[in-house]
């Protein structure tokens, strides 16, 4: 049942993924597709790998399109994850961009992009340390997107179990921004208030509302081949504030888009991005 895909199902199944998700995947990740779909044969009622893809490929199958999506996708996510980026945003990027904020003319709003939330941590992070620096709700919104529409729906929930919350967030935090209960730590509503979640894919054309002060991309351009992240890049520049910073993964590059950002050392090991001010290219 889970035997090698042959090298027709593969080139079948990578085009497919690649539709989906934007995510590249070559003859060393085979096993990948395997390993993700193998529990999808047995929901679906499939013989095969190649049965499961022409019924994924029907088009009122999108409960299949959906569930590919979820389990081909990487959900590896914790509270405050690498500490010191929060911590840079905490000690200079939040101050600075409050500051342009407070001293325009509307008092606007600080506005921020969580672009691939996974399953909520990383926003929730983000707000919790707005509000331990006296940030009130009304002065800031956080829009926090992801690709798979169950991850999301987890992290509109907000509910998490013990070695979730434990493993990143500090115990004083807990007790102010969660109700623990028998079996989960459930995040407090205030700190939903100024969160909207929704289901985007950055790999295809997407357009937002606001241009944001603070955009985090971490970890996702590394699954995508070059032409596709410059795209995406580009896409970002489009909404980044023209004094606002980008945070992508600490092994992620630009490509042939690093003209239109300039980097910003900010703490140890830490850098952001900023746009250079440009026109970006048109997607």
């Amino acid at each position: 049942m889970n035997k090698k895909l042959d090298s027709n199902e593969l080139a079948l199944w990578s085009q497919f993924v690649h539709e989906l998700t934007g995510i590249s995947l070559n003859e060393e990740k085979e096993y990948l597709i395997r390993e993700r779909f193998h529990g999808l044969l047995k929901k679906y009622k499939c013989s095969n790998y190649s049965h499961l893809y022409f019924m994924a490929r029907e088009p009122d199958r999108n409960d299949i399109r959906e569930d590919l999506i979820d389990q081909i996708t990487t959900k590896e996510t914790s509270f405050f994850r690498d500490s010191a980026p929060f911590e840079a945003l905490r000690k200079v990027v939040f101050p600075r961009l409050l500051e342009q904020c407070r001293k325009s003319g509307e008092k606007r709003k600080l506005k921020i992009w969580s672009a691939a939330c996974s399953t909520g941590q990383e926003a929730y992070s983000i707000a919790m340390i707005l509000h331990e620096m006296g940030v009130s709700a009304q002065e800031y919104h956080i829009t926090a997107t992801d690709i798979s529409r169950m991850a999301i729906d987890a992290a509109r929930l907000g509910s998490y179990n013990r070695f979730e919350v434990e493993r990143g967030v500090p115990p004083a935090l807990l007790e102010r921004f969660f109700i623990v209960d028998s079996k989960s730590w459930q995040v407090k509503d205030f700190l939903k208030q100024s969160l909207t979640f929704q289901q985007i894919f950055l790999h295809r054309p997407f357009m937002l509302p606001d241009r944001f002060d603070l955009i985090v991309c971490r970890n996702v351009a590394i699954y995508f081949s070059p032409k596709p992240r410059e795209e995406l890049f580009s896409k970002i520049f489009r909404h980044l504030h023209p004094e606002g910073y980008l945070l992508i993964g600490s092994t992620e590059t630009l490509g042939d888009l690093s003209n239109l950002f300039r980097e910003t050392q900010l703490e140890s090991r830490v850098v952001f991005l900023q746009a250079n001010g440009k026109q970006a290219p048109t997607a």
